[in-house]
């Protein structure tokens, strides 16, 4: 299963995770949309408007959407070496709770820096 990676393109901190992911995705496995794009496509109708420029979305070929910390075992499987990341992060309230711990940390970047708009 392949997915796309919606991000807030405007962003500073969003750009550069964007980067950041398809360094580690040498193979090209996630495709990059603007949320502003998304949101054209239809792709993010699911999440509330309010919602949707607050995190990253990834969204599968079958069109499941999932966001934020949410989203990042469906990243990490992607990833190399990332399946069994994803697993354990799926798996295991640890992982799962430091993965989001990290994700809620750098998302305050995304809040208070040049995107942090409701």
């Amino acid at each position: 299963m392949r997915y796309t990676l919606a991000y807030d393109s405007d962003c500073g901190p969003c750009t550069a995770f964007r980067r950041a992911v398809g360094f580690m995705d040498p193979r090209h496995r996630v495709r990059f949309v603007g949320l502003a794009e998304a949101e054209g496509a239809g792709v993010l109708d699911g999440i509330p408007p309010r919602s949707r420029r607050r995190s990253f979305h990834m969204i599968s070929d079958e069109g499941v959407c999932a966001s934020g910390a949410d989203a990042l075992p469906a990243l990490a499987s992607q990833l190399p070496g990332g399946a069994l990341i994803s697993r354990a992060m799926r798996s295991s309230r640890a992982v799962r709770g430091v993965a989001g711990f990290a994700y809620d940390t750098l998302a305050r970047l995304h809040a208070a820096g040049s995107c942090g708009r409701d």
